[in-house]
């Protein structure tokens, strides 16, 4: 039996190498990009207004006071789309929408709630500052300046800031595929008739809902009965980067995860981790291929996935190998009474002051999912260890959605 941090630096090392494909932008949500993106064109693209007003020349406003307005003869308009096709000269303004090109000779913008109309001409009651509500061409960033780093997930500005500088594809890291298996005889699926003697498959369903949240593909998944050759022919058909099994992992004589997986080539990486709970964690390799063996009971198997599975699921997809954390004070006494590290779930939430606080909760059984449902975050307390009222630690949460923080083992 190892610990947890033999067991991480283990998966550390059998991170497979990443693969890299070319996506359009429109399918890439939620991808990770392979590399850095350098700006092809400035932005703004043109100088332009960043206000509907009048374009104008500030030499002309030079005489400009409260007392004595300006007036300039209008000689035409810009809007957006439909640049004024002349040089605006001494005496002259330009109407123009928000942005719209800047004409040739004006420098300066004044808001129309600055301004009234006299005819042909636009009567200027305030101007603050030459260049005012103008916007620059490049001043937001020059081409070949540096857009997105490597590594970054591409949601909806990342989107938008690639289409705006015409880039509708991009080299991302291929999601990680991921095959799921379930074993047991006692399963059924739910909405079928059950006897007094089964029990409703949910592994099958909290699996399939943690891969999607990973934003990872999963490309198979099936239910196996307690049968050794059954069970074999599963797991070679399985194609995938990563292979999830849960239950069948222990030594009964109904167990036959791990001799299925070593008959189908899987060399073993390790057995079992010094850990509560999900003790009879099993973890082999064939090539290219990771293969884990979860525990049958879903809180030892959601745990164990999340401690383990999705970090590696996030460092085959272009994400850092690591855990969504915070720092949070405990609330009260929490003891760990076990002889193994105890992954205790347990409520956040804010205090006045802004920080966080933790309490356990009282049903930590591995069959127990209410622990899961009614929070999102667990500590790890070493055998014996006591956390005191207001003491500091490390709370991780397992909130698919939050970006890892990364802390080595």
């Amino acid at each position: 039996m190892i610990s947890i941090n033999e067991a991480i630096a283990i998966l550390k090392e059998n991170i497979p190498p990443q693969e890299l494909e070319k996506w359009p932008l429109y399918l890439a949500v939620g991808l990770y990009l392979a590399e850095d993106i350098l700006a092809p064109e400035p932005s703004p693209r043109y100088t332009n207004s960043a206000m509907d007003g009048y374009a104008v020349r500030w030499a002309d406003l030079c005489k400009l006071t409260p007392d004595r307005p300006t007036h300039l003869t209008i000689c035409g308009e810009s809007r957006a789309g439909e640049p004024f096709p002349k040089i605006v000269k001494v005496g002259e303004a330009v109407r123009i929408s928000t942005g719209a090109m800047l004409p040739d000779g004006a420098d300066t913008v004044i808001r129309v709630e600055d301004t009234r109309e006299e005819g042909q001409s636009v009567v200027i009651s305030a101007a603050k500052k030459m260049g005012q509500d103008v916007r620059h061409r490049g001043e937001e960033f020059a081409e070949g300046d540096l857009l997105l780093r490597r590594g970054t997930r591409i949601g909806a500005p990342q989107v938008a800031l690639l289409t705006a500088v015409g880039i509708d594809q991009v080299k991302v890291f291929s999601p990680c595929k991921v095959s799921i298996l379930v074993t047991g005889s006692e399963l059924v699926v739910t909405g079928a008739a059950i006897a007094e003697h089964q029990i409703r498959d949910s592994n099958m369903s909290m699996l399939r809902a943690a891969v999607q949240e990973t934003e990872a593909t999963l490309v198979s998944f099936a239910r196996v009965s307690d049968d050794r050759q059954a069970t074999i022919v599963a797991i070679g058909k399985a194609a995938a980067d990563i292979i999830i099994c849960t239950g069948g992992v222990s030594v009964g004589r109904h167990d036959h995860v791990k001799e299925a997986a070593e008959e189908n080539g899987f060399t073993p990486l390790f057995w079992r981790v010094r850990q509560k709970p999900g003790k009879p964690l099993y973890f082999a390799r064939k090539g290219k291929t990771l293969l884990f063996g979860l525990p049958g009971n879903p809180v030892s198997a959601f745990m164990c996935f999340t401690h383990y599975v999705r970090p590696l699921i996030g460092a085959i997809s272009g994400r850092t190998f690591g855990w969504p954390m915070v720092t949070a004070k405990a609330a009260e006494e929490i003891v760990n009474r076990d002889g193994r590290p105890n992954m205790l779930r347990v409520r956040m939430s804010r205090e006045q002051e802004g920080g966080y606080v933790v309490t356990s909760g009282e049903k930590q059984g591995s069959h127990m999912l209410t622990s899961l449902a009614e929070g999102d975050w667990y500590i790890i307390l070493e055998p014996g260890q006591s956390l005191r009222a207001g003491e500091d630690v490390f709370v991780y949460s397992y909130d698919f959605r939050r970006e890892p923080i990364r802390r080595e083992q």
